[in-house]
């Protein structure tokens, strides 16, 4: 009976050495990152008002310009981009507002001052790709030569697009 006993502690023990021996003392896993296709714009500064007040004598009314604001972007498309610029409704006869896009680095290149007059979209700024840009100067003129005092309220929409 002794010698059972002791035979079975003997076992007991080497099963519990090797099960210490055949532990894993390793893990893994696979860790995946997925990088999506990011188009971020943002404007910086407030809401405007232009004011078309002034008029040289015989030359009609003296346009109003504002260049208060900024339009930072962000893509790490691979595509190439551009921003477009949208009113949401159009300017009664005789008004418009010219919008111009300073770039101040990257990819991308203005396309100059352009004017908005309907609610046609119109491209601003053309060729960014993988590219984060702050600080583009954000211009605006009003224009209205021969327009009766009105007041009005747009909305311009900007939006990066595939190019």
């Amino acid at each position: 009976m002794k010698k059972l006993t002791i035979l079975l502690i003997t076992i007991g023990l080497i099963l519990q050495i090797s099960g210490i021996v055949m532990a894993d003392n390793i893990g893994d896993h696979q860790v995946t990152i997925i990088i999506a296709v990011v188009n971020e714009l943002e404007i910086i500064g407030g809401n405007i008002t232009l004011t078309i007040n002034t008029a040289t004598a015989g030359s009609g009314l003296i346009d109003d310009t504002d260049n208060t604001c900024a339009l930072d972007w962000t893509t790490n498309s691979g595509s190439v981009k551009k921003i477009t610029g949208q009113l949401d409704t159009d300017y009664s006869t005789g008004i418009s507002l010219a919008v111009n896009v300073t770039v101040a680095g990257g990819n991308g290149a203005s396309a100059g001052q352009q004017t908005l007059i309907s609610a046609s979209a119109v491209d601003l700024v053309t060729g960014m790709h993988n590219e984060f840009v702050s600080a583009n100067t954000l211009g605006y003129t009003a224009s209205a030569p021969t327009a009766s005092p009105a007041s009005e309220t747009k909305t311009v929409t900007y939006t990066i697009l595939d190019q």
